[in-house]
Parts: C-alpha cells; structure tokens; sequence
C-alpha cells in the first residue's frame, strides 16, 4: 500500500522547493532593506487564543486543525501569523517601539481542497507595531510594491479605509449592530458579485443603499457624504503618498472591507492582473489589548507564497545549487578530490562530489540535466601532475589550475 499527502497539502521536490525558496529569499531581502527583524512563532496555539472573539471566535473551530493533546488542552494549528504576533507583543510589553517584525512561515486552514486553495500554504508578513501613523501603512505598501515590482508581476493593490466604510454604512442605513454581518457579506463582492451581496442583505434584513455607492466607488462622494472625517483623512493621506511616491499600483476601492473582524483603519490587497488576491493586510489596533496586552496600534501585510509560486511556476527559472561538480575516477582520487571540494568552498563557490562512483559519461549527463556550470575530472593523471581541468559546460572551454594555486578559480568562477 502506497502513501500519499494528507488532503489539501503537498510536497515540494527540489526542482520546485527551489523556485518557493527563491521567493521567500526575494522577500525576505525586502523585507530586511526596511529594517524588519525575524521572529518565529509555535506552529500550535491554544484553542482560546485562535477562537478570541476579536481573532477567529468559537466558530473557527469549523475552519483551523483543533484538537487536544495527552492533557486534554484544546489546541490548534495557527490559521496566520498575525495571531501569534499579538500574543508576542501583548506579553513582551518592553519592547522597543517600533516593533519591526516579519515572519515566513506556514499556516494551516481546514478549508475545502480546491485549485490553488490548501490547507498547508506559506505566509510572508511584515508588521509595524507601536505607532498610529499613516507613514507606518504607507511602508508596508511600499514593501508590497518592491515584492510585487521586483518578482516581475503586473499587479495593484487597492486600499479602503474599514472605518470609512462603516461610517459611509451608517449613513446609508445600516444599523450598528448590523455592521459585522454585512461586513462579512462584502467581502465576498469578488466571489458572488454584487447580486450575491444583495442577496444576503435581503435575507439578513440589512439595507441593501450602500451597494450603490459601492459601484459608484466614487471617493469625490464619499468626501461628500463623510465631510471631516478623521478616517476619511487617514485614507487620503495614504491615496496622496502613494501618488506622490509614484505607486502607480495602488488604487482606491471603497469595496474593501476584509473578512477578518480586527481591522480598524486602512486595509489593503494585493492582486495580480487577471487573477485573484496573492497578499492583504491593514491595520489592527485594537488586538493586542485584546490579549492582555497594552493598548498598541498595529498595522502590517501578508504575502501568501504558495499563490504567488504558483503564479510563476512555468516562468520561474532557478539555476543549480551547485556551481561545480567534480567526477572522480579512481579510488585513489577520493581524498585530494575531498581536500580541493572543501578548500574550493572556502572561497563561497559550491562543489559537489560525485557519490555514485558512475563513469564519466554518467555523470556528464547528471552534471547536464542539474544544470551546473563546471566540471572538474580526478582521476590518475591529475594526482600525478597535481593538476586538473576545470571545464565551462557552456563554452567547453578547459582551464588548467595547479593543486596549489586553487585560488585561480576565483578568476573562472566569479562570485
């Protein structure tokens, strides 16, 4: 009986792991030039963490990996890495602010398997804890902007304002109470259109007049109908950095209202032309009190990795791991072939060493089909010269160094 991967999950071979990884290396250097720092959290929480009712509530149940273990605690696998961050932060109140983190690691959803949706994928967040300022919501789309520009995306990013949106609800006849659920109902525009939203406002018996604005997507009247608002302002502020910094991406969508219950103020999201979401996020200041902590406004973004993979998976080339392979004749050869490998790393070129003891025709064909560069040969001749070639797999042109003089291999390979 053969095995295969749990539901919704998947393996990565090398060929593949090796295009994730040069994305979350490309993001993670981004993330870096903005002074973000890493911080890496347990992949399993409490259950009355995830469940907070400013986070998940109770019904997330139905929707995270719950279980208990051996002391019959109620446990779960985190759903995001926003979560996590707000425990860190509500229980180190010392530190420095800003608190500048980023995380890329993988989440775990119980959602139904279907094309590009797992229930094992990889996030990618930064988040800017500590302040309330727009500057720190406008950094976070410019490191969105750097990510998408520098993966070569055709992309925007659109941006609402969630406390514009309930204030433009309230006056268009939404009661107060009712906010959370028609909130629920928009974020689902992209999937079930605006009839589909009607739909639901009809069965929730919510006013249905908001949704005209909401194709209107007009920020001229919702200037007009919101006047001096505070978040209004926010907003604007956002739209005219963004403008002003040449994010030609980013554009206004009054539509934006994110599923998730513990945005306050500007939320964002990222999508790739023709295509859905790859990345979303905003601010959230009102979390981390929620958890005992302080009161500590917050806002950051998320990239989700394995879309944005799978998006370049056919176009993605990723060279080899090595630089230099080096087939090795004879028994005798091994030890000086180990000596010059080790000697040869030293100066930051990878080396592998041929395991399989194979004839040269194998390995010429190993060192084709892995796409590396160099090829060096050790066999009886090189260990009585104290010499060997080292070949261009491209060119074929050979070059000749001297077991003493590695250091020459620097102006073949250059690194």
């Amino acid at each position: 009986m053969g095995f295969q991967t749990v539901r919704g999950m998947r393996d990565f071979l090398p060929e593949k792991m090796k295009k994730k990884q040069f994305i979350e290396d490309f993001i993670r250097k981004v993330f870096e030039s903005y002074g973000f720092e890493p911080l890496q959290t347990p992949i399993v929480e409490e259950f009355d963490l995830l469940s907070n009712k400013d986070s998940g509530g109770e019904a997330v149940k139905d929707e995270i990996y719950y279980f208990k273990d051996k002391g019959d605690r109620e446990l779960g696998l985190r759903y995001d890495l926003t979560v996590p961050l707000a425990r860190v932060v509500a229980s180190n109140p010392s530190l420095s602010k800003p608190f500048k983190r980023y995380c890329i690691n993988r989440v775990f959803r119980y959602d139904r398997p279907q094309a590009k949706r797992y229930r094992e994928f990889t996030q990618a967040d930064v988040d800017i804890i500590g302040t309330k300022s727009v500057y720190a919501d406008f950094e976070c789309l410019q490191v969105a902007v750097d990510v998408m520009r520098g993966l070569g995306f055709d992309f925007k990013i659109v941006i609402n304002n969630r406390k514009v949106l309930e204030e433009l609800s309230l006056k268009m006849g939404i009661k107060e109470n009712e906010i959370k659920e028609a909130f629920r109902s928009l974020d689902k525009l992209d999937k079930i259109g605006v009839k589909g939203v009607e739909k639901e406002f009809k069965e929730k018996g919510i006013d249905a007049r908001i949704l005209g604005q909401l194709e209107a997507n007009s920020l001229k009247e919702t200037q007009h109908y919101l006047k001096e608002s505070d978040s209004l302002k926010e907003l604007e502020t956002l739209l005219e950095l963004s403008k002003e910094n040449k994010l030609e991406e980013v554009e206004f969508d009054l539509s934006l209202a994110r599923g998730l219950e513990y945005y306050t103020g500007n939320v964002f999201e990222i999508k790739v032309k023709d295509g859905p979401s790859v990345g979303a996020g905003g601010r959230y200041d009102k979390l981390i009190e929620t958890y005992g902590g302080p009161e500590t406004p917050a806002t950051g973004i998320s990239f989700g990795i394995d879309r944005l993979y799978d998006y370049l998976e056919e176009t993605l080339v990723v060279g080899a791991n090595s630089d230099v392979f080096v087939a090795v004749l004879s028994e005798e050869a091994y030890s000086i072939a180990f000596q010059t490998a080790s000697k040869i790393r030293g100066f930051g070129i990878s080396v592998e060493i041929d395991l399989m003891q194979r004839n040269m025709k194998k390995n010429f064909e190993y060192v084709q089909k892995k796409g590396i560069e160099y090829l060096i040969v050790f066999g009886e001749n090189e260990l009585k010269s104290k010499k060997f070639k080292i070949k261009d797999m491209t060119s074929r042109e050979e070059k000749e160094i001297g077991f003493d003089d590695l250091q020459k291999i620097l102006t073949i390979i250059k690194k």
